[in-house]
């Protein structure tokens, strides 16, 4: 337990409404008393009036106690909510500093919840990517974990070993009981059941990723073939110039939208084609990273005109990128050569969208195209999404280490190798809620908190 008593602003920086300022410590009370002085508190009461230091108004404020461990911390714990005035927010903080409190680092009142035990460590990282969150998905992947039920799953999982070790350590300490075989019968259909769900809750980190950043998503196309109108009319901005001339688009434009709760990350890339024009080079070659960086690609084609040598060229940059693509039919509303078989012809077993990025034909089936892709390795499981890539590789070990073990059982080695390798996993898991996790990693993680948190 931490005996000191820290202080920060909760809310934004800035010009605002209301800024709350929160206290929490030993002596967190004590502070309060001074800064907001009466007679008592009641916890969880709000209480209205002045703050004055020397006779002089600071602000009008609500004040509001907690009594450990009913609060964010666990810690006693006081919140004053002043007026947003960046100023009478730094004089009211710097008053509380000199009344007994120190200023908290970054996500120190996160790491005191997780070191008072009113949060496992998952749940402190999810609290980080809830306010980070852009999207519905994002924060409902967050929510999810910040409810708890990442490490209900994970103490599932060490029960598990838990048992299964219990059975393995009896047959290495009563080894002239001969146990071995028995309980290799009895924990091995256990330990593949449990290495399979393992490894497929670690698989839910693909769209995991997805609901936490969002689906990135690049525009290709050669030259003139409407990509930049394209990109307008799934933001429904004008976010790109839109020209007859060719090579009209030089550089790479990104832009972000939302649909149906998932966050889209858009970029419309320069025609790509062979070219001696070297600004048009340089284009062309970030619009090759910008493909490389993608999850999917849009593949344009202008319904209007036969495959091209240019379109045959985009295709092989794609094919060599190894991306999904979605192939899509332009400029409907002007002449419509090109068909579906011979797309198909050309690109193998594929689904054109036909669309008019003009007139707004076929946007909507596109966009719905778009969000089966990125709901279509959604294989949560019971709800659960895996988005920090420090629990992934920790999965990953613990399925790793499974293996591990049942390969010791069936070759039949000593049960000691066994032991050690059920023992790994059960570490290896129980680093995702902070059971084995070590001080460098809890310090690099809480690091990345903003102040006040």
């Amino acid at each position: 337990m931490v005996s000191d008593t820290i202080a920060a602003v909760a809310t934004p920086a800035g010009t605002g409404g209301v800024a709350v300022i929160r206290i929490s410590g030993a002596n967190a009370k004590d502070v309060l008393q001074r800064v907001f002085p009466r007679d008592d508190y009641v916890p969880g009461q709000m209480y209205y009036g002045s703050i004055k230091k020397d006779g002089q108004l600071l602000d009008m404020v609500l004040a509001v106690f907690f009594r450990a461990p009913r609060s964010y911390t666990g810690e006693d714990t006081a919140e004053l909510h002043c007026h947003g005035s960046a100023v009478g927010v730094e004089n009211i903080l710097r008053y509380v500093m000199e009344c007994g409190a120190r200023p908290a680092q970054p996500g120190e009142f996160t790491r005191r919840a997780f070191l008072n035990g009113k949060m496992d460590l998952s749940q402190a990282e999810a609290v980080c990517d809830f306010i980070s969150a852009s999207s519905q998905a994002g924060a409902k992947a967050s929510l999810g974990q910040l409810t708890g039920r990442l490490r209900e799953r994970v103490v599932e999982f060490q029960d598990v070993l838990t048992d299964a070790l219990a059975q393995v350590e009896a047959a290495v300490e009563y080894p002239e009981e001969d146990l071995e075989t028995e309980i290799t019968q009895d924990i091995r259909p256990v330990l593949v059941r449990l290495k399979k769900d393992i490894a497929h809750l670690a698989d839910t980190f693909a769209s995991g990723q997805i609901a936490k950043e969002g689906l990135y998503v690049a525009i290709a196309g050669k030259p003139n073939v409407g990509k930049s109108s394209l990109l307008n009319a799934l933001t429904n901005m004008d976010r790109a110039i839109v020209a007859d001339i060719p090579g009209t688009t030089r550089d790479t434009i990104e832009q972000s939208f939302t649909v149906e709760g998932i966050r889209i990350n858009l970029t419309d890339t320069a025609g790509i084609r062979r070219t001696n024009d070297f600004i048009e080079k340089q284009g062309v070659e970030r619009s090759e990273k910008a493909i490389n960086e993608s999850k999917l690609v849009i593949f344009m084609l202008d319904a209007g005109l036969e495959i091209t040598e240019e379109d045959q060229f985009v295709f092989k940059t794609l094919k060599n990128s190894q991306v999904d693509v979605i192939v899509v039919l332009n400029k409907l509303d002007a002449s419509e050569r090109l068909s579906e078989e011979a797309v198909k012809m050309e690109f193998g077993d594929v689904h054109p969208v036909r669309i008019s990025a003009k007139t707004g034909l076929g946007i909507d089936e596109l966009k719905k195209r778009i969000v089966d892709y990125a709901h279509m390795d959604q294989t949560a499981q019971e709800g659960i999404l895996i988005t920090n890539e420090r629990h992934r590789h920790a999965l990953d070990r613990a399925a790793e280490q499974m293996g591990d073990a049942l390969d010791a059982l069936d070759a039949g080695m000593d049960m000691d190798c066994v032991t050690i390798d059920l023992n790994g996993a059960w570490t290896s898991l129980g680093e995702i809620t902070g059971k084995t996790v070590s001080e460098e990693i809890i310090d690099r993680i809480f690091t990345k908190f903003c102040l006040g948190k």
